[in-house]
C-alpha cells in the first residue's frame, strides 16, 4: 500500500454558463431545440458583447470565460487573454486568477511569464480568492516563478483549504502527514482528509481510509477503513482499486475472493496502475482463475467501471 501524494498542478477555475430553455407546450424536435440553442447562445455572447464593451466587468470575465472554452462562441484564446486583462485591471480577482494562468501557460497567445503569473496570482489571492490563494500554493510548492518554499505553500493551501476547496485540503492533509512544510501530525492530517473525502475527494478517501485500515494516526476502523477506499475506487481511483485488488487477493480485511481480486486489478492495471499490472502478471502467471471465473471477473470490472 503506497499512500497518494499530494496534488500539485494547477488548474483553470473556469465559471461556465450556458443558457436553459424552458418548454412550455407541446414536443419540440432535437432539431427546433439545437436551433433555438443556438439562437440563444448567439443573442447570449451579443449581449455579453455590448455589456463588457460598456464596461460590465462581470460581463468581461464570462466573455472571456466563453472565448477561453468556446462556449457559444469561437475559441480564441487571444481574445479571452485580453477580456480578462480588461477586468483583472479593473480588480476582477477571478479575471486576475485566470490571466496569470495565461501568463503561466501561454496558450500561444504571450511568452510564458511566471513573473507576471505570480504578480496577478498574488493580488487575487490577497483578496482572499481560493483559485488565486491554491495556485500560489502550488508556485511556491513547485518553485514556479518564486523560489521554492513549503512553508509559505502549505500556508497558501490552508488558506484556500479553509475555504472549502477539496484539492487543497488534500495537500494540506498530506503535508500533514508527511511533516511537509509544517510539522506531522496525524490527527490534523486524518481532519484535513476526512473535510476532502466528504466533499467526495478520491484520493482522499483513498489516504483516509489507509489510514483507518492500519490503524495510522487514527484508532483501527477495518470497516470505515475498507468501505473509504472502497468508495474511492468506485469513483475510478486506480490506486484505490489496485489496493481493493490487493486486499481480495490476500484475504485482508474481506473475505478471499479471486474473482473480484482480478476485475479490480483489470481496472487498475487497464489505468495504468503498476500494482494492478503486476497482480494480475501474478494471477495469470499462476492460473489461479479458469475461463469461468476470468469471464466473471471481467463482467464485474465492467459493472465497477460503469458506476464510476
Amino acid at each position: 500500500m503506497k499512500p497518494y501524494l499530494h496534488i500539485s498542478l494547477a488548474a483553470a477555475l473556469l465559471v461556465m454558463s450556458s443558457p436553459v430553455l424552458a418548454q412550455t407546450s407541446g414536443v419540440v424536435s432535437p432539431q427546433v431545440v439545437a436551433d433555438q440553442n443556438l439562437k440563444a447562445e448567439t443573442a447570449d455572447i451579443a449581449t455579453l458583447q455590448l455589456q463588457a464593451t460598456a464596461g460590465d466587468v462581470k460581463a468581461q470575465v464570462r466573455l472571456a470565460d466563453d472565448y477561453f472554452t468556446g462556449n457559444g462562441i469561437g475559441q480564441d484564446y487571444a481574445r479571452a487573454f485580453d477580456w480578462y486583462k480588461k477586468a483583472a485591471n479593473a480588480g476582477d480577482p477571478e479575471a486576475q486568477t485566470e490571466l496569470g494562468l495565461m501568463y503561466a501557460k501561454g496558450y500561444d497567445v504571450t511568452p510564458v511569464d511566471y513573473k507576471e503569473a505570480i504578480h496577478w496570482t498574488r493580488i487575487a489571492a490577497d483578496q482572499g480568492y481560493v483559485g488565486a490563494q491554491y495556485n500560489l500554493g502550488v508556485a511556491y510548492d513547485n518553485g514556479l516563478g518564486v523560489p521554492a518554499d513549503l512553508q509559505t505553500a502549505f500556508s497558501w493551501y490552508l488558506q484556500a483549504a479553509q475555504q472549502g476547496y477539496d484539492i487543497a485540503q488534500f495537500n494540506v492533509a498530506t503535508m500533514f502527514e508527511a511533516g511537509q512544510g509544517v510539522l506531522k501530525d496525524l490527527a490534523s492530517a486524518r481532519d484535513w482528509y476526512q473535510k476532502a473525502a466528504d466533499q467526495g475527494n478520491a484520493p482522499a478517501r483513498y489516504n483516509l481510509g489507509n489510514m483507518y485500515l492500519t490503524g495510522r494516526g487514527v484508532g483501527k476502523d477495518v470497516a470505515k477503513g475498507l468501505a473509504l477506499v472502497e468508495a474511492s475506487a468506485k469513483q475510478g481511483f486506480p490506486l484505490a482499486q489496485s489496493r481493493m485488488a490487493g486486499l481480495y487477493y490476500s484475504g485482508e480485511a474481506v473475505a478471499q475472493d479471486k474473482v473480484k481480486a482480478y476485475a479490480w486489478a483489470l481496472l487498475a492495471a487497464g489505468d495504468g496502475d503498476p500494482d494492478g499490472q503486476d497482480l494480475m502478471k501474478t494471477m495469470d502467471g499462476n492460473h489461479l482463475l479458469n475461463e469461468a471465473d476470468m469471464r466473471q471477473a471481467s463482467a464485474l470490472a465492467d459493472t465497477y467501471a460503469s458506476a464510476q
